[in-house]
């Protein structure tokens, strides 16, 4: 069976004449190449940007073109990969054009226990000492193989949907009184804008999140559309695009997505007209605050 590596050879061949790269020879070329390399291996995106020729084009195994903003290429893959690095052991040549071999390691957000290797290659064209195109080459699916080891931190976008509650919001004759009546039989210590509960996330022990409970007048309009006198909030991820899938499904936006200190926020209906609250927490906001107390 034909390898991946004599697959691009004879891939590069059908365009142009393959010869062993000479010291000797297109020297320049090479030295453009290696420096884009120990550029990308020290993760400097300023030094990577000066190396690229104006009209540059970066093409991705699954074939994503890059053609933007130069600064704005490599900051993903290095914070996703922050050991991001790679080797490269032989070249082939013609004229400005070079096929390169060699291989690709590194690990998701550090995670030294999945740390993943494999071979990869290259077609890149230099011009002026720099670089013009990049496109590079590898096995895809054993690099899926490798997130799939490490799904659980991997999983950064998971589907839309509701978390947990966020908090209970009701109506009431006299908010003052109920409060204080919760307070001395209850022990619930709510102040005008409600009581928190703090918890610890089931799938991070080391996050935290919370419940309000908050009493409202029975005059407010916070409630409307609805008639209702409860109102819950329901915490989400994504919910961007939660609110996409909502749309799509006819169902009733009372606003529009708001970003405030807390995290983002929208207004729903469900199928019996009760208004409900989607809240995305800022997590990592909120965790450094409870974590510190």
């Amino acid at each position: 069976m034909i390898s991946f590596k004599e697959c691009l050879i004879i891939l590069v061949a059908t365009v142009f004449p393959l010869t062993v790269y000479s010291q000797s020879k297109n020297r320049t070329a090479k030295e453009a190449i290696l420096a884009f390399k120990d550029a990308l291996n020290a993760h400097d995106t300023k030094r990577l940007g000066s190396l690229l020729t104006n009209d540059y084009l970066i093409i991705e195994t699954n074939g994503n073109k890059n053609k933007d903003d130069k600064a704005l290429i490599w900051p993903a893959l290095f914070k996703m990969f922050p050991d991001y690095h790679i080797e490269m052991n032989e070249f082939y040549k013609n004229g400005d054009t070079l096929a390169v071999f060699g291989s690709i390691k590194g690990s998701y957000k550090g995670n030294k226990e999945n740390l993943w290797e494999i071979s990869a290659s290259w077609k890149i064209v230099v011009k002026d000492q720099h670089i013009k195109l990049w496109q590079e080459y590898f096995d895809t699916k054993r690099l899926k193989d490798f997130f799939a080891a490490d799904m659980p931190l991997a999983n950064t976008n998971p589907a839309p949907r509701v978390t947990g509650i966020g908090g209970l919001f009701f109506k009431s004759k006299d908010p003052k009184t109920l409060r204080e009546w919760y307070k001395q039989h209850l022990h619930l210590d709510a102040g005008p804008y409600g009581a928190k509960f703090d918890w610890r996330q089931g799938d991070d022990q080391s996050k935290y999140g919370c419940t309000s409970w908050s009493v409202f007048g029975e005059k407010t309009t916070y409630f409307a559309p609805s008639t209702k006198d409860f109102m819950i909030n329901y915490r989400v991820n994504n919910l961007s695009l939660l609110v996409e899938q909502l749309q799509k499904d006819g169902i009733t936006l009372v606003d529009t997505i708001q970003d405030s200190d807390y995290g983002k926020f929208i207004h729903i209906l469900d199928c019996e007209q009760n208004k409900v609250e989607l809240w995305e927490p800022k997590v990592e906001d909120y965790n450094t605050k409870a974590g510190g107390h």
